[in-house]
């Protein structure tokens, strides 16, 4: 299958003419092994109604013979190196759902999960996404809660260094955070398409960041919800090869989200506040390099020329976004009050 080929789905499942429908969209890279348990997590869904969209990036290990077979999924392809999130925007082409839940494809659901984060959107209350918690994938640990910034001397994988990502805060549903998981998140579609949609210049790591920092600026909110679970391997994808290189999905993370930082920066900050931002480049090279590292070493000087390729179109944007960028400039985005970690937050949840 070619990138542009669409199957269409034979059924719409777990249909409710009461419920708007989601259109779960899935960037799928040699996950066969979790797809089953993915797709028939989706199928007992309660009280929503669905259509299911995997966006193969041209795997290797019988995904997509075993996704053809599926008459309930469409499917679409889209090239591996280009990232998580292309995937994601290759599925939103074509959806019709009026709520998009992205999700990676090695995760699985518990049947009230997505019922749960619906329940939640209210546009009239500029809550416009909801992040659920997530355990490991035989559910013994819980990995991700509520997210929310602290101080920090300095957070190396920040775009603003002096705050630091705390994710796995014990607060209550309903809460409000700066940012969800870009690989489980549910969020409104007419919120998605004013915000602009993911970066597809982000690999991975960050572009959540990235598509709710604008959110922030548009005055929408997101939320956390305990109630929705998810199931998830974590990093199971970062000892596949990518085909055009034949180097590790992992290196090509590394490089993607240490440029990042910067290119946030450049599209979002003060003109001050993006030297930090480019800085934490050099204070990783250093680090790495003082530790003995050599495999990162190597990876960190790759970086300079990643960030240098990108730093066009992150300038195009922020010409194009200068009206927000002056009224909420972005490294505000990291100080917002609603955003802190409450004094008395707990770091501990409770693993189904």
């Amino acid at each position: 299958m070619v990138k542009g080929d669409i199957r269409s789905p034979q059924l719409r499942i777990n249909h409710d003419d009461r419920a708007p429908v989601i259109s779960v969209v899935i960037s799928n890279f040699n996950g066969l092994r979790f797809l089953p348990r993915l797709l028939e997590s989706l199928r007992a869904q309660r009280g929503v109604s669905l259509e299911i969209i995997v966006v193969d990036r041209q795997s290797q290990d019988g995904s997509l013979p075993f996704l053809t077979a599926q008459p309930d999924v469409q499917l679409l392809s889209e090239p591996p190196d280009s990232g998580l999130v292309s995937g994601y925007q290759r599925g939103v082409d074509t959806a019709r759902g009026e709520l998009l839940f992205f999700c990676n494809e090695d995760m699985w659901f518990d049947p009230e999960c997505l019922k749960t984060l619906e329940s939640r959107i209210d546009l009239p209350q500029r809550i416009g996404a909801v992040d659920p918690w997530q355990w490991s994938y035989d559910g013994s640990e819980w990995t991700h809660g509520a997210t929310r910034y602290r101080p920090a001397r300095w957070a190396i994988n920040s775009p603003q260094p002096w705050r630091a990502v705390e994710f796995q805060l014990d607060l209550p549903a309903g809460s409000e955070i700066p940012f969800p998981c870009a690989g489980a998140v549910l969020i409104h579609r007419d919120v998605y398409r004013e915000i602009g949609g993911w970066d597809t210049s982000f690999f991975l790591d960050h572009e959540d960041i990235d598509l709710f920092l604008r959110a922030w600026q548009r005055r929408w909110r997101c939320v956390v919800e305990p109630g929705a679970r998810v199931y998830h391997a974590i990093n199971a994808a970062n000892s596949n090869i990518l085909p055009s290189t034949g180097k590790p999905v992992a290196r090509r993370r590394y490089i993607g989200q240490r440029a990042n930082l910067p290119i946030i920066a450049i599209k979002y900050f003060s003109s001050p506040w993006i030297l930090p931002a480019l800085a934490q480049w050099a204070v990783a090279f250093l680090n790495n390099l003082t530790a003995g590292r050599w495999q990162s070493v190597l990876c960190d000087l790759a970086i300079p020329a990643e960030i240098l390729r990108r730093i066009p179109a992150a300038w195009h944007f922020r010409r194009a976004n200068a009206p927000y960028n002056s009224r909420f400039p972005g490294e505000d985005f990291f100080d917002d009050p609603r955003f802190q970690v409450p004094p008395e937050s707990s770091r501990t949840g409770e693993a189904g």
